[in-house]
């Protein structure tokens, strides 16, 4: 925090600001074995965090109704089987 409203130190020099602690993270990940670097942690933990991200996306899509097309709307039934045999095709004209 820094500016005229800034907290001093109790004990020491009116040039050093206090910082607010940073609040308490939710532990995202445990390592079971291995020693990880900072650079792999922060890797998996970007994958996660962009497959948790995709997932919630895709859900929130599925949850919304989709219009229906003009395309869909303008659909006819479909026709009836064809018949074949003698006599069937006395009323065709092309």
């Amino acid at each position: 925090m820094s500016g005229r409203h800034a907290a001093l130190p109790v004990d020491g020099d009116p040039r050093e600001v206090l910082a607010d602690p940073a609040p308490a993270l939710p532990v995202m990940l445990t390592v079971v074995s291995g020693r990880p670097t900072d650079d792999e942690l922060a890797a998996i933990t970007a994958v996660l965090a962009a497959g948790e991200a995709a997932a919630a996306a895709e859900q929130a899509t599925l949850l919304v109704p989709q219009p229906e097309s003009a395309w869909t709307r303008s659909r006819r039934r479909p026709r009836g089987p064809l018949t074949v045999g003698p006599g069937h095709w006395r009323s065709f004209s092309g």
